[in-house]
């Protein structure tokens, strides 16, 4: 944590007023929760940055994959303070995933994807997360017209039940293709494809499922 004091985020792409450490603690601050765990991963949000500054051609300061070296990060400190695989695993998601897009306008598949990433029962902890971020930025207001069209249209989609039952194949279609017997083989592919229509609804498609089955196999 020490070593994000004194690292400006500056540049003609920054809003930011204050160095990452100072950000950090502001962004405990302002993090609309007593979740203990909501607050520690809003203190180690940013903490991947001491690890990827650089500074650009254009005096832009950047921290490129900085919420995938912070879930690293975060890893090793959930360990040091022994916390458990459900504790760990909530604050790496909000940690790893925070930098996500906030836009009203992208797709079902996108929006489950956001979903899927942060889980569904952590949804609204990464959205405080993001209020912490925005205000300990120094710059911004708690809550954008976007946040909470984006959040609307996360409601939207979760009226849309989703999951592997919609397939347009099943476990018989596996089994009858591949001429196998039930076993984790048949319920494996059905993720894999399950997660492939999750990207992209359009491959939702029977002809293009059953074929999917073969190379999968």
């Amino acid at each position: 944590m020490e070593r994000c004091f004194g690292i400006v985020q500056e540049g003609p792409k920054h809003d930011r007023v204050y160095d990452i450490g100072e950000h950090l603690f502001l962004a405990l601050k302002h993090t609309p929760t007593t979740d203990p765990l909501v607050k520690l991963a809003a203190l180690l949000h940013d903490v991947g940055k001491a690890d990827t500054v650089e500074i650009a051609s254009d005096g832009n300061v950047t921290f490129y994959q900085h919420d995938v070296v912070g879930g690293q990060i975060v890893l090793q400190i959930t360990r040091r303070f022994n916390l458990s695989k459900k504790q760990t695993d909530r604050i790496y998601r909000l940690v790893r995933w925070h930098l996500f897009t906030v836009d009203e306008n992208q797709t079902d598949s996108a929006i489950r994807r956001f979903i899927k990433n942060v889980g569904l029962e952590n949804i609204e902890d990464m959205m405080a997360v993001r209020i912490g971020d925005r205000l300990g930025g120094g710059t911004q207001n708690a809550v954008s017209w976007r946040m909470e069209e984006f959040s609307k249209r996360i409601k939207e989609v979760l009226k849309k039940p989703f999951s592997i039952s919609d397939l347009k194949i099943n476990g018989s279609d596996v089994m009858k293709t591949l001429q196998i017997k039930p076993g984790p083989k048949v319920g494996e592919i059905l993720q894999k494809l399950f997660e492939e229509v999750l990207e992209d609804s359009s491959k939702n498609d029977s002809d293009y499922l059953s074929n999917r089955i073969k190379e999968l196999a």
